[in-house]
């Protein structure tokens, strides 16, 4: 026959039960907290870059591009068609002013100037020549004129004479009309000459004008062609740097066509474009950031061009420190134009995760784990980004490229 247990040994019974379920639900419940540590996805630390969201200004601004342009370029042309016949210099020699660069053949040039000198000096001649002989010409008919005027006067006073001795009965009213006639006739050949006198030294006047301006600009192309012939030997207008020169001996130029190209390379400006979209953004006198690999250069657009070109406007930034040693010719840049500025704002530093305006899935930090969270995010400056919703001041939000993270939700920090 069984024997009774008793309440006690019950209990003590009980408890040991309690307690190993208790055991057992730790060991359990430890093991899947470990594999749960074990098996959660982690990340390095040295992975990531946190922006600590703040308060402050954000200077909304636009993305061009750039290269970095001597600040003065002097483009040096051919006056007219020819060939190089010697190159002086080469791209990139330092050259003063008045220095020879190239020659071109200017041999054609050289027996068209001798031609029209030739013809200029017989054009002159002809042109002296044809002074004197107006001059001749008009001082006989004033002379012819002067004596006719005399003659003028004579009559009148013969007309007087017989008007006087009709008065007296010791003439005739034939004589008197007679004289009349005479004096009428005097004054209008007189009268005739004085017109002939006056149209000859007008027409004459307007010959000897024509004659001189032909010969003026009969000079004034010579004069050219002069000039042309000084400028075979193509000089340095200032002193500079050489950046580019036609060294093709023998090759032909035309009239206009590019022979060097001469940069101040001391300082320099940006040449930058963007899509014509932008337009209203772009505007003289904005504040610019200029990014040269990780360094920053502040400026301000000079002007802007006020035709679109392919879809896209260009415009000029000078820098503040034009001068820099890290600036060269051609360096391609980052432009970043502010065009408008939002004061207190909530923001966060901009990053790769910045794509425009719009709802985003960010990675927060909490304890040793960033997790995912939707964060409204508004316009962007060129270091920070308007926070709209979803994030409070003083987080730290992973600002790095997390793209091949995109399909989880949690990641710890190890």
């Amino acid at each position: 026959m069984d024997q009774a247990i008793s309440p006690e040994v019950k209990r003590q019974r009980k408890r040991k039960l309690v307690i190993k379920v208790v055991i057992i639900l730790a060991i359990s419940v430890g093991g899947f907290c470990f594999l749960v540590n074990v098996f959660q996805p982690k990340i390095r630390g040295s992975e990531i870059n946190f922006g600590i969201v703040d308060r402050g200004v954000v200077e909304v601004s636009v993305y061009a591009t750039g290269k970095v342009v001597p600040f003065a370029e002097e483009i040096i042309t051919s006056p007219v068609s020819s060939k190089v016949l010697e190159v002086y210099k080469k791209a990139g020699d330092r050259v003063e002013k008045d220095e020879p660069l190239l020659q071109l053949d200017l041999e054609t040039i050289k027996t068209e100037y001798d031609t029209k000198k030739e013809s200029l000096e017989m054009q002159l001649s002809k042109l002296d020549l044809q002074r004197k002989t107006i001059a001749s010409d008009l001082a006989d008919m004033k002379m012819q004129v002067d004596i006719d005027e005399m003659t003028l006067k004579r009559t009148l006073v013969s007309l007087n004479n017989e008007r006087y001795l009709d008065s007296i009965g010791a003439s005739t009213r034939e004589k008197v009309r007679e004289a009349e006639l005479n004096y009428t006739v005097k004054g209008m050949q007189l009268e005739q000459l004085k017109r002939k006198y006056e149209n000859k030294k007008s027409a004459s006047e307007s010959e000897i004008k024509s004659l001189e301006l032909d010969y003026k600009i009969a000079k004034r192309n010579i004069d050219l062609l002069f000039k042309t012939l000084g400028e075979a030997h193509v000089m340095s207008p200032r002193a500079a740097t050489l950046t580019w020169i036609n060294d093709q001996v023998g090759s032909s130029v035309s009239a206009g066509s590019n022979l060097a190209i001469l940069s101040d390379l001391s300082t320099f400006k940006v040449e930058a474009e963007i899509a014509d979209s932008y337009a209203d953004k772009i505007s003289t006198g904005n504040r610019v950031n200029v990014m040269i690999g990780s360094e920053k250069f502040e400026g301000v657009v000079g002007n802007v061009t006020p035709s679109v070109n392919n879809g896209v406007i260009k415009f000029v930034v000078f820098l503040d420190d034009h001068g820099n040693k890290r600036l060269r010719s051609g360096l391609k840049v980052d432009v970043h134009v502010t065009h408008a500025v939002t004061e207190e704002a909530l923001r966060l530093p901009t990053g790769a995760y910045y794509m425009g305006r719009g709802e985003y899935e960010l990675w927060v930090k909490q304890g040793d784990k960033i997790m995912k969270r939707k964060v409204n995010l508004g316009e962007s400056g060129f270091e920070n980004v308007e926070v709209i919703a979803g994030l409070e001041e003083g987080e730290e939000v992973v600002i790095s490229d997390m793209g091949r993270y995109r399909e989880k939700e949690v990641l710890t920090i190890k």
